[in-house]
């Protein structure tokens, strides 16, 4: 049994079955056309019978030949694939995303960006996680997610943050509520209407507490909730009106639903959180870009540019 065939004798082979000759093979591997035919007499020495028929000046596969070359295409093409899967790995990252992200943005926006991402990515799997900001840079810190969405950075270890977006905070109003018919709500505009609050956010419930105050305005709070997409819900149903992130207004625009600009500006930044140490894949980046573009184009938020290397 032959038991010291080499690859690039193997290489040899193909190369003259697929031109015809020695030459043509030798330019196709750059080598010279000595080293082919030496190679290919080495191989027939080992497999012990000819392989081509060489009467006409040219390299005629014999039938012995066009067995072991099936098997050396079957070899090659294993060895694309493998090349193909390495290149694929290299644009793009392993084939599983793992994300993390607060409510106000997994309830309402992530779906749709999932949903978009996959189809245009059928070979990778996602898993979602949705919990509060101090909870997911905690996730991240442990290594238990690839990426993660949240507010402001946080102070944790092996995490390191990058903008995703800030956009300003709106109020979300009944469609027939007579605060639509007005351009720009204020705060005096809430203090004699039902609102909805927010209870479980604190970095944005504080910062549209602190506005409240400062115009010395106790809206009529007669609901709160823990979750943005439950407030916007709740004023699909006329429950109330509420001051609350935008993103999830697109998901209530055929729901009765309208968003107006809040003044004073609140201003919210959110944040991606990756592991310390662990540079992003390309899958990674290419997610964070997906929803970096996803998110200015619903928001209106313009210029913030493509999330580069990481």
């Amino acid at each position: 049994m032959a038991s010291r065939i080499t690859m690039r004798q193997i290489e040899a082979l193909r190369a003259a079955v697929l031109t015809g000759g020695a030459s043509a093979a030798a330019r196709l591997l750059n080598l010279s056309q000595p080293s082919v035919s030496r190679l290919l007499a080495e191989l027939e020495r080992e497999v012990g019978f000819a392989l081509f028929d060489r009467s006409n000046r040219r390299l005629r596969p014999t039938p012995e030949c066009e067995v072991i070359y099936a098997e050396a295409e079957h070899m090659f093409a294993g060895l694309a694939g493998i090349a193909a899967r390495a290149n694929e790995i290299r644009q793009s990252g392993l084939g599983h995303l793992r994300i993390a992200c607060m409510p106000s943005l997994s309830s309402g926006v992530l779906p749709k960006i999932i949903a978009r991402f996959c189809r245009t990515r059928p070979d990778v799997q996602i898993s979602l996680s949705s919990y509060g900001s101090a909870t997911v840079v905690e996730w991240v810190s442990r290594g238990l997610v690839d990426v993660g969405i949240a507010l402001k950075p946080l102070e944790a270890p092996n995490v390191e943050s990058r903008l995703l977006i800030t956009a300003d905070m709106v109020c979300a109003i009944p469609a027939a509520h007579p605060l639509a018919a007005k351009a720009v709500i204020e705060p005096s505009d809430l203090a004699e209407v039902d609102f909805i609050g927010l209870t479980d956010d604190r970095l944005s419930w504080g910062a549209i507490a602190n506005v409240l105050h400062a115009a010395e305005i106790t809206p009529k709070r007669r609901i709160s909730t823990q979750r943005a997409y439950t407030a916007y819900a709740l004023v699909a149903e006329g429950a109330g009106v509420t001051v609350v992130e935008p993103f999830t207004a697109h998901a209530f625009t055929d729901r009765g639903v309208v968003t107006r600009p809040f003044a004073p500006r609140i201003p919210l930044s959110f944040y991606l959180f990756f592991p310390t140490g662990k540079p992003p894949s390309g899958l990674v980046r290419e997610f964070c870009a997906a929803t970096q573009e996803f998110l200015a184009r619903i928001s209106g938020a313009g210029g913030l540019g493509k999330i580069g290397p990481m």
